[in-house]
């Protein structure tokens, strides 16, 4: 009841207070070069508004249009394999994870993802090839263990970009803590 009553005062009001204003005018101006500058201004008035409002319109017609193709891919361990999944509305393009590197004294690790995915469908979950590397050397991806909330010993960022259908670009951060795995951040990136 509310919102139909609220549509209608859209309506009204500018109407009303156009209607009000040539009243005036044709009542009190005697002129009427002046009465038709009057009836030009208020028409200008009404006009300004609705260009306003199809503004605003067309803003959120944008926004919905990108809500439905966006993707939103999340990087997750699920049994004894490492998995992207796509959680968002629309297909997922050029789906990579940038790589890792944990460094203490006298060792360096790096955890590599090489295979990027070409497409990731909505709701698709596709599995993640992990390649450890510790001093140089390839190494079983047990090692990859830090990925993993039941054995990270650190916070460790995992990068992952991504497009949507229309090339759009975006990135996502997920931090894998010890016992935890939560979003850090998602935006667009700039087109370059």
């Amino acid at each position: 009841m509310l919102r139909t009553f609220s549509k209608w005062l859209y309506l009204i009001v500018p109407l009303a207070v156009y209607g009000v204003g040539i009243y005036c005018t044709l009542k009190f101006e005697t002129d009427w070069t002046a009465r038709q500058t009057w009836a030009v201004i208020l028409t200008g008035v009404v006009l300004i508004w609705y260009t306003w409002e199809t503004m605003l319109l067309r803003r959120v017609a944008f926004l919905q249009r990108e809500v439905q193709l966006r993707p939103f891919v999340v990087f997750r361990k699920e049994g004894e394999r490492y998995v992207v999944e796509n959680i968002g509305n629309g297909a997922a393009l050029g789906v990579r994870i940038d790589g890792l590197t944990m460094e203490e004294p006298g060792t360096k690790l790096e955890i590599r993802f090489p295979n990027p995915l070409s497409l990731l469908k909505a709701g698709a979950v596709a599995d993640v090839a992990v390649e450890v590397h510790i001093n140089g050397k390839k190494y079983d991806s047990m090692f990859a263990a830090h990925l993993d909330p039941k054995y990270a010993i650190q916070d460790l960022d995992v990068h992952i970009h991504f497009s949507n259908i229309e090339g759009k670009e975006y990135s996502l951060v997920e931090v894998v803590s010890p016992q935890t795995l939560s979003i850090k951040g998602f935006r667009n990136e700039p087109a370059l």
